[in-house]
């Protein structure tokens, strides 16, 4: 290579650093606002969903959770787990992290990291303190029988919100659109009635 060669492949690489430096910064602007477009989220959900059923894969959070408790339960009671069909279906490809487990420690990551960079930090949710006062245990409890009765509910159907609105909705399963008329009609007089003003 001559210099002049060198010359236009320096400039080249430098050009393209700038790019990449701004790109990574306009990135990172977008990620630390307050709040984002629900058209970008819905067009990222999409892109990912499409990649997961090119490989025969679904969106899903209950199914990985209910593997977390597998794998929990067969560190303290092995023999028990392979009593139980159930969670020997789950464990079946004898695979510790697979990417439904990720998925659920993704999301506590991104929810975290999302966190971080909005900086609402020192910002409360005052909803449930009107209805239901300041009291933290309350809370803390009332959102641990919540998602026992959550997880409960998304395996007696087969599936979680975001396994029957996303995936099935996608797919247009019948049992998917039942299950989410469902949960709009019971959700929303409920929370009328929890919510309602004191």
């Amino acid at each position: 290579m001559n210099l002049h060669s060198l010359r236009l492949l320096d400039a080249l690489i430098s050009d393209l650093a700038k790019h990449l430096y701004g790109s990574i910064g306009m990135a990172l602007e977008y990620l630390r606002k307050r709040e984002w477009s629900p058209y970008v989220v819905g067009a990222l959900m999409g892109i990912l969903l499409t990649a997961l059923f090119i490989y025969g894969q679904q969106i899903g959070v209950s199914t990985g959770i209910s593997r977390v408790a597998a794998l929990l339960e067969e560190g303290v009671a092995p023999q028990h787990v392979s009593k139980t069909p159930y969670f020997s279906q789950l464990l079946s490809d004898q695979v510790i992290l697979n990417w439904k487990v990720l998925f659920i420690l993704g999301l506590f990551l991104g929810a975290h990291f999302s966190f971080r960079l909005s900086g609402k930090r020192g910002q409360r949710n005052t909803i449930w303190e009107m209805a239901f006062g300041p009291s933290k245990a309350k809370r803390y409890f009332a959102a641990f029988l919540g998602g026992i009765f959550l997880l409960f509910g998304a395996r007696l159907a087969d599936g979680c919100t975001s396994g029957h609105a996303i995936s099935g909705g996608a797919q247009f399963a019948l049992t998917s659109w039942v299950f989410m008329m469902a949960l709009f009609a019971t959700a929303i007089p409920v929370s009328l009635m929890l919510y309602r003003k004191r």
